[in-house]
């Protein structure tokens, strides 16, 4: 069994607003009317693990990094780009984790047609996994009949582990299936 987290989105806010148009005139930004009609722009410096977008009102979404400590890393960038370039007052943020979205790998396929499971969807007609999701803890699967599930909603790593234990049982029920089922 092989776990990777391979985006953690976390948010923060710099509780005053910002001029995208001036925010566009920074190296590594973009900014484009076209993207979302002109209502954010995007930071992404070489020192960056992900990208940063800014909105107008100050709130701040960072992607693509795959720690707690990376997005911190990459907002905390994103505050000290926009002080030094005049576009806001110093101030301190503090990284929000609003999702991790993780790969694992299982050793053997799961047989998605044996797939027995309240709140789960398999067409495969419509999509190559079955969607799975739980409450305890909050996530959502996408279990592939490669053994490869994407584990996204978790927002802490021990989370993250409950959901591990929780997709893995069910992988482990639908191979106890009987094969025999139209």
């Amino acid at each position: 069994m092989n776990l990777k987290i391979v985006n953690l989105v976390a948010t923060a806010d710099l509780h005053q607003s910002v001029e995208l148009i001036e925010i566009a005139k920074i190296r590594h930004t973009i900014y484009d009317q076209e993207i979302f009609g002109g209502r954010v722009a995007y930071l992404k410096t070489p020192t960056m693990h992900g990208k940063t977008t800014i909105f107008p009102s100050g709130k701040l979404i960072s992607v693509g990094t795959t720690t707690r400590e990376q997005a911190k890393h990459d907002l905390q960038e994103t505050v000290d780009t926009l002080t030094q370039a005049n576009l806001i007052k110093p101030v301190s943020v503090t990284a929000n984790v609003r999702n991790i979205v993780a790969l694992l790998t299982l050793p053997n396929p799961i047989p998605l047609e044996q797939l027995e499971e309240p709140n789960s969807i398999y067409e495969p007609e419509q999509f190559p996994a079955a969607v799975v999701k739980s409450n305890e803890p909050k996530a959502t699967y996408l279990i592939f009949n490669s053994g490869k599930i994407i584990i996204s909603g978790v927002k802490t790593e021990e989370e993250l582990e409950k959901a591990v234990v929780v997709v893995t049982e069910i992988a482990t029920r639908a191979e106890k299936q009987p094969q025999d089922k139209a």
